[in-house]
C-alpha cells in the first residue's frame, strides 16, 4: 500500500529578494514533495524553470503516487522515473537516490545533498548519464529509469528513501548557490518478520501557576517517543493528568508517520489541570503499523508525577489565617491603649 501526495508547487522568490529566502523556499519545496499527501505527481516552480515527477505506469503499477515494493534480500526491482520540464526554457537536473529520516520534531524529511546515504538510498541506482543529470526540453518528459538492489544481508521490515531531483542556481549577486530539490518518496518492505514497537520514556511534567485561588490551570508535559520497531507507525498519543478527585486529558489525534529508529521529543499542553498538590501524567502511544501490506499495531506508556502547589489558594489561606490571628491582637492592643489610667 503505497502512501498518497498532495502535489507540492512553490513559486521561488524573484531575484530582487533575499537569499535567505529563497533557501527556505527550496526547504520548503523539498519537504512538501516528500511528505505531502498527493496524487500521483509532484511539481515544483523555481524563477521560470517549473517541473514535476510522478512514477511511470508499468509492471509495478498505474497511477501511483510514489514508488513502494515488497521485495526480498537480494531481489532487484526496476522502475522508471517520468520528470517533465513544464517551463519554456530547458532544464537540466540531478538525479539521485538518498534515505529518508524523521526529524527530531516528527516530520518526514531526506538526508541533506552532502550527506551519503547508509539504507534504501544506497540500494538505488539511477540511469541519469555518467554524470548523474537529465536535460529536458520545454513541455517535454524524460524517463529516468533505475533499479532498486535489495542487498542480500537487509533487517527485514519497512526501509524508506526518495528518488531526488535537484536544480542548482546562483542567487542574489551570485555568491549564494542554492539547491532546489524535488523528490518522490521510495518505500521497501523486505521480508521477514514484522515486528512494530514503540517506547515512551522521560516523562516530565510541569504545573503552571495560576493567579486564579479556585481555578483550574495548564500543565506542560514532555517525554521521549521511539520507533524501535522495523516498520512505519503512524502514533496517536494521549497524555492524561490525574490528581485527588481531578483529572485532565489531551491528544488523541494521529501525529506524523515515523520511521524505524526514528526518536522524537514531545510536548503537550494540558488545560484544565487542577493543582492539588500532586498529580500523575501518563502517556499513552497507540501505533498503526502502515505500509506495504499494513501489519497490525502496537502500544507503548510512560508515567511521571509532580508538584501542582495551588499557590494561589494557599496564599488566601495564609492571608485568613493571619486577618484571624492578628486582628484580636490588634483589638486588644487598642483597647489597653484607650482605657485611661486610675487616678491617684
Amino acid at each position: 500500500m503505497s502512501t498518497h501526495h498532495r502535489p507540492s508547487s512553490r513559486r521561488a522568490p524573484s531575484r530582487a529578494r533575499a537569499a535567505a529566502a529563497a533557501v527556505l523556499a527550496t526547504a520548503a519545496v523539498a519537504v512538501a514533495a516528500l511528505v505531502l499527501p498527493a496524487p500521483a505527481a509532484a511539481h515544483a516552480a523555481t524563477d521560470d524553470l517549473t517541473w514535476s515527477l510522478a512514477p511511470k505506469d508499468g509492471a509495478q503499477g498505474a497511477g501511483r503516487a510514489n514508488f513502494a515494493y515488497d521485495v526480498e534480500p537480494g531481489e532487484r526491482v526496476r522502475d522508471v522515473l517520468v520528470v517533465t520540464n513544464r517551463s519554456a526554457a530547458p532544464l537540466e537536473l540531478s538525479v539521485y537516490g538518498t534515505d529518508a529520516v524523521t526529524t527530531p520534531s516528527g516530520h518526514l524529511d531526506l538526508l541533506p545533498a552532502d550527506q551519503e546515504p547508509a539504507d534504501l538510498g544506497s540500494w538505488l541506482a539511477l540511469d541519469a548519464g555518467d554524470d548523474g543529470t537529465v536535460t529536458i526540453e520545454p513541455g517535454e518528459s524524460a524517463d529516468v529509469p533505475f533499479a532498486l538492489r535489495v542487498p542480500d544481508e537487509v533487517t527485514p521490515g519497512d526501509h524508506a528513501g526518495g528518488v531526488v531531483t535537484s536544480l542548482r542556481q546562483q542567487v542574489g549577486d551570485g555568491a549564494l548557490s542554492v539547491d532546489r530539490r524535488l523528490a518522490l518518496r521510495v518505500h521497501a518492505r523486505v521480508g521477514g518478520a514484522l515486528a512494530p514497537g514503540l517506547a515512551v520514556s522521560d516523562v516530565d511534567v510541569v504545573v503552571h501557576p495560576n493567579a486564579n485561588p479556585v481555578g483550574a490551570t495548564r500543565a506542560t508535559v514532555t517525554y521521549t517517543l521511539a520507533n524501535t520497531g522495523n516498520a512505519r507507525v503512524v502514533p496517536t498519543e494521549t497524555v492524561r493528568l490525574t490528581g485527588p478527585g481531578a483529572s485532565a486529558v489531551a491528544g488523541g489525534e494521529p501525529a506524523d508517520e515515523l520511521l524505524p529508529g526514528a526518536v522524537v521529543r514531545r510536548t503537550v499542553q494540558v488545560d484544565g489541570v487542577r493543582p492539588t498538590f500532586r498529580v500523575a501524567a501518563d502517556v499513552r502511544a497507540d501505533g498503526l503499523v502502515v505500509g506495504v501490506g499494513g501489519g497490525g499495531a502496537t502500544t507503548a506508556t510512560g508515567t511521571a508525577a509532580g508538584w501542582a502547589v495551588p499557590w494561589a489558594l494557599l496564599g488566601v489561606v495564609v492571608l485568613v489565617v493571619a486577618a484571624a490571628v492578628g486582628w484580636p491582637l490588634w483589638r486588644s492592643r487598642r483597647t489597653r491603649e484607650v482605657v485611661p489610667s486610675p487616678a491617684r
